[in-house]
């Protein structure tokens, strides 16, 4: 049975804005009016509107209201339910409020205004109406009012069905663009699963293997890098895709730390191969703790620099540059068309979010072609679900690789150390995130996060049920499910699970 939706009176703070040409008359002398302009509560209800067939109260999020009514419902005649201060004057869109009324609510946002009884105050409100399932909408506005997102979109599949997207809040606030599930959005750590499909179709058109040595005199990136030592020779294509390569361990995120990827004193990136000549230098030799030596092969340890490496080894072995690759002969076999590699502000695509920072932080400073086999994809939840299609081991959409290819990627790499991270460590695969302790049964999955991005997508749980959620903006806040990547896995497996029917 599915949840039912629960309908919530919101109060919101007063802004004060200056009432110019509202058309209030003179109170009476020793009338005492009012100065309160404040909306109580805005639905649609339906004894109002019989044809919804469920009510829906407006949820505050952030600085603007979202509302969802049922799909197939006509928003250009709906008749709202409005409560403000006593005695206020309400208008929508600039149109005096009449109970009972139909109103247009198609357009992108409404106006609703809010006129004291005294005439001394106005406060106005952005509405935002859209079709959907208010179960699952309402939860998205309540996720995005705590973690103080502005925009998010979400697609679910069943097998290769899509059941479910939505755009919520917006996707431009100065614009007031509302998002939509083809807007395109920042992937983070999403991108080193794009970068695992070059390297496979690499390896099916036996171009590589994936136990070749990436560095020294028989590797792929022969004559590129120096000062190398008999470490880094023993690092293998294998080793990075399962991030046991031990490169990054004990050091700081060469991919993500200054000293690393800028030129000293300044904001200008170095090239890939200088973030990866650097961090060769800092890692000479296996690095050892309590539990292993961190050398190729023994332990799982996290590198977005191992997928820099990565990319450079697309470039290497196709001799054509990494978007290029990607697009050409892995996408767009696909019919995906709509996947990049991202820039600066300054080099926003037309139908891109623009990215929300919290706590000083600046996503637009991270070099997103320098970082791109790591960090660098743009694309959409739409275009994510077509992408897991492709590669889900069911021919209902022709798999873009083989099934031992796909076995190869989605099965647990065998570390070989001791330790939490060594053998007994069963939850990445090649490129993948895999066996989720208690969400996504059967699954392979992946989030991401940089500043002014959060990310996570699910392909092919046991009930084969796949999904994307994602958010132009990254909070360091906590609810009582945890920080943000908590709520997106929480809330996504809920979404999974609702619309397994």
């Amino acid at each position: 049975m599915k949840p039912k939706l629960l309908s919530a009176w919101l109060l919101v703070p007063v802004f004060l804005f200056a009432l110019t040409g509202c058309g209030i008359s003179d109170p009476e002398e020793g009338q005492d009016l009012s100065d309160s302009a404040s909306l109580l509560r805005f639905s649609f209800t339906t004894s109002a509107n019989p044809s919804i067939g469920t009510g829906s109260s407006a949820v505050l999020v952030n600085e603007f209201y979202c509302i969802t009514v049922p799909e197939g419902a006509d928003l250009s005649r709906l008749v709202p339910e409005i409560t403000a201060s006593e005695g206020a004057s309400v208008f929508i869109d600039e149109k005096a409020y009449a109970k009972g009324t139909a109103y247009d609510f198609s357009g992108p946002v409404q106006q609703i205004r809010i006129v004291s009884e005294s005439g001394n105050r106005t406060l106005r409100y952005k509405l935002l109406v859209k079709p959907g399932d208010p179960y699952i909408d309402n939860q998205v506005y309540s996720f995005m009012n705590d973690f103080h997102v502005p925009g998010v979109s979400i697609s679910i599949m069943k097998g290769t069905t899509l059941r479910y997207a939505g755009g919520y809040g917006f996707a431009d606030k100065a614009s007031e663009t509302r998002t939509t599930p083809d807007h395109l959005f920042r992937m983070a750590s999403i991108s080193k699963q794009f970068c695992t499909l070059c390297i496979m179709k690499l390896k099916e058109d036996g171009l590589l293997g994936l136990d070749q040595p990436v560095f020294g005199e028989k590797g792929i990136l022969k004559g590129l890098f120096h000062n190398l030592t008999p470490y880094h020779e023993s690092i293998t294509v294998r080793n990075l895709l399962s991030h046991s390569s031990g490169i990054c361990k004990g050091l700081s995120d060469p991919a993500f730390t200054n000293s690393y990827r800028f030129y000293s004193g300044s904001s200008t990136p170095v090239p890939t191969d200088t973030l990866i000549q650097r961090t060769l230098d800092a890692r000479q030799q296996p690095y050892s703790d309590a539990t292993m030596t961190w050398s190729a092969g023994m332990g799982y340890n996290y590198s977005n620099v191992g997928f820099c490496i990565l990319h450079r080894v697309v470039e290497v072995v196709s001799g054509k540059d990494y978007e290029s690759f990607l697009k050409e002969d892995v996408l767009s076999p696909m019919g995906v068309t709509d996947t990049h590699i991202g820039g600066y502000e300054n080099q926003r695509r037309a139908n891109e979010c623009v990215y929300y920072m919290q706590e000083g932080t600046n996503g637009y400073a991270n070099p997103l072609r320098e970082l791109a086999g790591a960090a660098g994809i743009i694309t959409s939840t739409n275009q994510l679900m077509r992408v897991l299609t492709c590669i889900d081991r069911d021919d209902t959409v022709p798999d873009f690789f083989s099934r031992e290819t796909l076995d190869e990627m989605y099965t647990p790499y065998s570390y070989s150390g001791a330790g939490t991270y060594g053998a007994g460590y069963r939850r990445y695969g090649l490129g993948w995130r895999m066996n989720h302790s208690t969400l996504f049964p059967g699954a392979h999955y992946h989030g991401g996060n940089i500043a002014g991005t959060a990310t996570l997508w699910v392909g092919d749980t046991d009930r084969h049920m796949s999904g994307a959620f994602v958010c132009n903006s990254r909070a360091y806040n906590s609810n009582s499910s945890g920080d943000i990547d908590d709520n997106l896995y929480i809330l996504l497996d809920r979404f999974l699970n609702y619309f397994d029917d």
